[in-house]
């Protein structure tokens, strides 16, 4: 098992012990989840990419590895990500820089 499976394995089990602990806000912010990226004039697989862009700028590293892995299993491609990230360097610098390394290589370890 890769690293970044491994990570992402780390990340889900925080989610489900979060679960545990509160059903009932974690069912509603599950249902938001689902409803925001649900097909439509943008593709699930592009809004999943713009959750990762938002999440480089806001420097959420379990948020970026989440969203990398939803992007790819919705047909995201390296490329397309890679574009979106260009726009998240452009609004936040060094730090969105960083961040988009990362996003590229949890897409490769994926």
């Amino acid at each position: 098992m890769s690293d970044t499976v491994s990570k992402l394995g780390a990340v889900n089990k925080r989610l489900m012990g979060l679960f545990g602990a509160d059903q009932k806000t974690m069912l509603a912010f599950r249902q938001l989840s689902e409803t925001t990226v649900r097909e439509g004039s943008v593709s699930t697989a592009m809004k999943e990419v713009i959750a990762v862009a938002l999440a480089v700028a806001k420097g959420g590293d379990d948020c970026i590895l989440f969203h990398v892995n939803a992007a790819k299993k919705h047909g995201a491609t390296r490329e397309m990500l890679v574009e979106v990230l260009a726009v998240a360097i452009e609004m936040s610098g060094g730090p969105g820089t960083v961040y988009s390394a990362k996003a590229v290589e949890a897409f490769d370890g994926l």
